[in-house]
């Protein structure tokens, strides 16, 4: 979902995002933007506060329930932790109508139906007109562009402040 947000956000193209940066110092080259800011005390709660504010207010706004937001909970196979997950109703539905058909075919002996590639496409295309869908209403409601932004920003802080895999 990160990943879609900051296709979202750049999506939106500079003027709607066009931000005033500070000249850089006399003859220098500028290698680092820096962008004041407040950093939460607790950036994950921060996060899932901001997520909730934007996923409703976009749903509240769009034109497809199929475009519909829905977070929850959910332990990963193995673990008793759950992890906050979300995702548009048509992945929702396209998931359970996919585990649906396996059991139906498994049941009939009839072996699994399913075409990947076909259920690929389908996501890729549902993806990009949620995609357009939100960048036209961040493009006339201020308000969740603002959020949009603010989001990214927490979760590239979010994305600094993790431990990097060790390296070989």
């Amino acid at each position: 979902m990160r990943t879609f947000c900051i296709v979202m956000i750049l999506g939106l193209g500079p003027p709607a995002l066009a931000q005033e940066a500070a000249p850089p110092a006399d003859g220098a080259n500028a290698e680092e933007v820096i962008v004041p800011g407040r950093r939460p005390e607790n950036l994950r709660v921060e996060i899932e506060r901001l997520e909730v504010a934007v996923y409703d207010r976009f749903n509240a706004l769009n034109s497809n329930d199929e475009f519909d937001i829905v977070c929850f909970e959910q332990a990963p196979t193995g673990s008793n932790i759950p992890l906050r997950k979300c995702a548009p109703r048509f992945v929702i539905q396209a998931e359970s109508d996919a585990a649906s058909k396996m059991l139906t075919d498994g049941r009939a002996g009839a072996g699994n139906n399913n075409n990947p590639a076909e259920h690929a496409m389908r996501m890729q295309e549902k993806s990009r007109e949620l995609t357009e869908e939100m960048q036209r209403i961040a493009r006339g409601d201020e308000q969740l562009l603002h959020d949009l932004v603010r989001l990214d920003e927490l979760k590239q802080l979010q994305a600094n402040d993790e431990p990097r895999p060790a390296q070989r």
